[in-house]
């Protein structure tokens, strides 16, 4: 299944939460429905509108959710924290999925495969307003490349029911990770009349976001963003990319207990 991916997790994790207690052994459910309106695959001209489910646990420490995958995170007091997870990639189709990003566009590009992935956190709230954060994701059980990735959240207005923020985050890759998703070697040139592309490691994306959450009751909540991603030179110049631009919607509803 698609992952969808949501600034600050789907359920913002507040700067006051780093200065509190995290070592507090409650258990936390979230359940909900998410809708997301974006390319068809990163670079494609077309969009599609997925729904899929939201499922999030904490305990203490440990989570497990649909975004990030299981792992545990520590928060000091000084408002940094640090975090590892075993997550999913779902990789790519080389045909239209309902399940994966993908587009008919890609024929003969061959699949990406899905992979474990190990992601590594490390942010800093500086203050209740403004933080900082950067992860390394690395493939497990395929050899797709590196990336890192690292963001600034300044969260704007907060009165407890309603918070609003806004994002900005540079994705960056190896040679390999770029040329996975970019790259066309000749054997897939051969198959799908692309040119042959490679690409440089480096920076590949940045995204800037605003977002905002909404309590209804100590039950259920709302969430909404708008993100703008544009594709950097290195992989924008790609045969596969039909636009080095676009946004994103996402909208969801969510009950905790």
């Amino acid at each position: 299944m698609k992952k969808i991916t949501l600034a600050l997790a789907t359920l913002i994790t507040l700067p006051l939460s780093c200065y509190a207690n995290a070592e507090v052994e409650k258990s936390e459910v979230t359940v909900g429905l998410v809708s997301q309106y974006a390319p068809k695959y990163m670079g494609s001209k077309n969009d599609k509108t997925d729904f899929l489910p939201y499922f999030d646990w904490t305990r203490g420490s440990w989570f497990a959710n649909s975004e990030k995958g299981a792992g545990y995170q520590h928060q000091f007091d000084t408002g940094f924290y640090l975090g590892q997870a075993l997550g999913y990639s779902w990789g790519r189709a080389d045909d239209d999925s309902w399940y994966q990003d993908g587009s008919r566009h890609l024929k003969g590009m061959g699949k990406i495969n899905a992979a474990m992935t190990s992601t590594t956190t490390l942010g800093w709230w500086m203050a209740e307003w403004i933080g900082f954060e950067s992860n390394i994701i690395a493939p497990l059980t395929d050899s797709q490349g590196m990336q890192y990735k690292i963001g600034l959240n300044v969260v704007l207005f907060n009165d407890g029911d309603n918070t609003l923020v806004v994002n900005t985050e540079r994705k960056y890759g190896d040679a390999r990770f770029n040329n996975t998703w970019f790259g066309v070697n000749e054997k897939q040139s051969q198959n799908s009349g692309f040119k042959p592309f490679r690409s440089d490691w480096g920076l590949n994306s940045v995204d800037y976001s605003i977002n905002w959450q909404h309590t209804f009751s100590p039950n259920w909540s709302g969430y909404a963003e708008v993100r703008y991603t544009t594709l950097a030179s290195r992989v924008s110049h790609s045969p596969l990319v039909e636009k080095d631009d676009f946004m994103t919607g996402t909208l969801g509803v969510f009950y905790t207990f």
